[in-house]
């Protein structure tokens, strides 16, 4: 029991660190390229070609390698109107199955087929179709990266969930 409880704290540890520290840092960058823009484009007079991109691709990762750390936090969108009102053990219950189908079954189908994705976007050496010509395959390469991060941080709350419902065990975090 306490080997499973260690492993749950490390898998919820994986996405929470990352989230704390590289998915924040992200934004800065994001705001840093925005203000650049903001300054060349303003007071300087010289737009830049690659800014805009540039921005998009880091909102993709900011954005993707928060799926797993959004989770973690359980702060997805949810309706818990009904299930509110039900006892915690119920409510948990309806939560595992909820996250075993939805995005359980997501995360199976999308999973192989983003790896597939980017792999090929990889093998070609993709580029963007701009006149920066920016390489889309690294960018590409970060959507099965989260979506294994969303999968580690799934089983996390289903091991979790699974400790609470047959053990009566609470995981804080």
């Amino acid at each position: 029991m306490k080997a499973l409880i260690s492993f749950t704290r490390f898998l919820d540890q994986i996405n929470r660190r990352l989230g704390d520290w590289f998915v924040s840092w992200i934004m800065l960058g994001i705001i840093g390229v925005i203000l650049f823009e903001v300054i060349t484009r303003r007071f300087i007079g010289s737009p830049q070609i690659w800014t805009q991109e540039i921005i998009t691709y880091l909102f993709c990762a900011h954005f993707v390698l928060a799926l797993g750390y959004t989770l973690h936090f359980k702060d997805h969108v949810v309706a818990d109107v009904l299930t509110s009102l039900m006892p915690k053990k119920v409510q948990v219950v309806l939560e595992t199955i909820t996250y075993f189908f939805f995005i359980g079954i997501f995360l199976y189908v999308m999973t192989p087929t983003a790896i597939k994705f980017s792999e090929r976007a990889w093998r070609y050496g993709e580029r963007a179709a701009t006149s920066f010509n920016s390489p889309i395959y690294l960018v590409k390469v970060l959507i099965p990266v989260s979506l294994i991060l969303l999968t580690i941080q799934l089983v996390a709350i289903l091991l979790k969930n699974g400790l609470f419902i047959f053990g009566g065990k609470k995981i804080e975090e």
